[in-house]
């Protein structure tokens, strides 16, 4: 039953982060306990908030569509295991990320690789573990793969990832459909590269790949970009013999407190009726929209100082622990987990990182905050532990799934030993 108490948390993009008696809940448990039990700086998930996303693209794009997590947007094991159980494959862009899927003990038949500069082991481990394609974004990638698949006495499926120089309308570092990106091969060029796959008998090419970025709130970049493709491939035979694929990519935008997520559904009615008269299945590749706004960082306010006129807010979280930030000028919403009464005040939210960059939010009204207060720094799931770093010699935060009523540590804090483990006892001396 739902507690007449909850309301909905102001900024979040999810009911599964709510108000109960004003106090911030992640499901069905409050998160100043979680707060209390496992420390901050700390990372909160719902799997029910992350189950509830993965539903919504698959009844957007149906049971004929491959949906392939973005890997890189959390690559957490067990947020891993949550995703797999709700259906989905995945999309990973390194060697490292295709281990972690088989570190969780999930199948890589239904992986596609993508990247812009694979190296030969990656491609080797990838033909071995059976992958459903390759996204081929640079022409060198070609005869390592050919290689690989006559090492391996079978060809290698690929989708050729093109540029199709579209404006996603997002931000210059997570831009990736323009053609001054390092992504994708530009369509001018393209048809003499699908020549060469369809020239080497290891290569088996299988469909198309655009992807234009990240943050994406409109239909009309994904409309644009495969009437782009279907003008392509339309231009040769060569260009659409044997496809099965269309990979339209991820780059779902979601709120973070202003405006509306993607509309997934509108996205998939727009497409779908043009893949399906071509028998082309589309391949999808949701990160951020599925684990953003399932995440939230908490942190414990350290003091307050006021200079420049400016009211700062001093936290024990940091830019290495949410490099958006200070990385993307990105806006996370911010709100007390357990609110005090009062007016509110303007204040910049900053951690206690060496750099004036170390910013959660700037300009944010909060209501009065003291020392030992808690803070929640939400849609912060994706891009937030994946980005983490050891910056400063600090611990990478401890990651918890709730699940209903209850918790449990998915990634325990580092202690300090283990950040300089790799430095000791070293006995390898190389002498030229």
């Amino acid at each position: 039953m739902t507690p007449a108490d909850r309301a909905p948390c102001p900024g979040a993009g999810t009911e599964d982060f709510h108000l109960r008696g004003g106090e911030l809940w992640c499901e069905d448990v409050p998160v100043a306990r979680l707060a209390a039990h496992y420390g901050t700086p700390l990372y909160v998930y719902s799997e029910r908030a992350l189950g509830t996303r993965l539903a919504m693209v698959r009844a957007a794009f149906g049971p004929a569509a491959h949906l392939c997590y973005a890997v890189k947007a959390n690559s957490n094991l067990s947020l891993l295991q949550c995703v797999h159980r709700g259906g989905a494959g995945f999309d990973v862009v390194s060697g490292g990320e295709l281990q972690r899927v088989q570190a969780a003990g999930l199948p890589t038949d239904g992986v596609v690789f993508a990247g812009v500069g694979k190296e030969p082991w990656e491609i080797e481990a990838a033909v071995r573990a059976g992958i459903l394609f390759f996204n081929v974004e640079s022409e060198h990638e070609l005869p390592l793969l050919a290689a690989v698949g006559a090492a391996a006495g079978r060809r290698v499926r690929v989708a050729l990832r093109l540029n199709p120089d579209v404006d996603a309308g997002t931000h210059a570092y997570i831009s990736t459909g323009k053609k001054e990106n390092k992504f994708g091969i530009a369509l001018p060029r393209a048809g003499a590269v699908v020549e060469a796959i369809a020239r080497e008998r290891w290569l088996q090419l299988v469909g198309y790949h655009v992807h234009l970025g990240s943050q994406l709130r409109s239909v009309d970049p994904y409309a644009a970009a495969l009437a782009k493709v279907i003008d392509f491939a339309d231009g040769a035979a060569v260009r659409r013999e044997g496809l099965t694929h269309y990979d339209l990519g991820g780059g779902f935008g979601i709120a973070y407190g202003q405006g509306a997520a993607l509309d997934t559904a509108a996205v998939a009615q727009a497409l779908l009726p043009v893949l399906s008269a071509r028998g082309w299945a589309p391949v999808v590749e949701p990160g951020r929209y599925l684990v953003g706004d399932a995440g939230a960082l908490i942190t414990t306010v350290l003091g307050e100082k006021r200079q420049g006129g400016t009211d700062f807010l001093l936290v024990d979280a940091a830019m290495n622990d949410l490099l958006r930030p200070a990385l993307y000028q990105a806006e996370h919403p911010i709100v007390p987990v357990v609110p005090r009464s009062g007016a509110g005040q303007l204040v910049d939210v900053v951690g206690p990182v060496c750099e004036t960059g170390d910013f959660l939010g700037k300009r944010r009204e909060l209501p009065p905050c003291r020392r030992g207060d808690l803070l929640a720094v939400l849609g912060a799931g994706a891009y937030g532990a994946s980005m983490a770093s050891n910056y400063n010699s600090r611990r990478r935060p401890a990651e918890v799934l709730v699940t209903g009523g209850s918790a449990r540590v998915v990634r325990r804090r580092e202690t300090y030993a283990e950040l300089f483990a790799a430095e000791v006892d070293l006995h390898d001396t190389f002498v030229p």
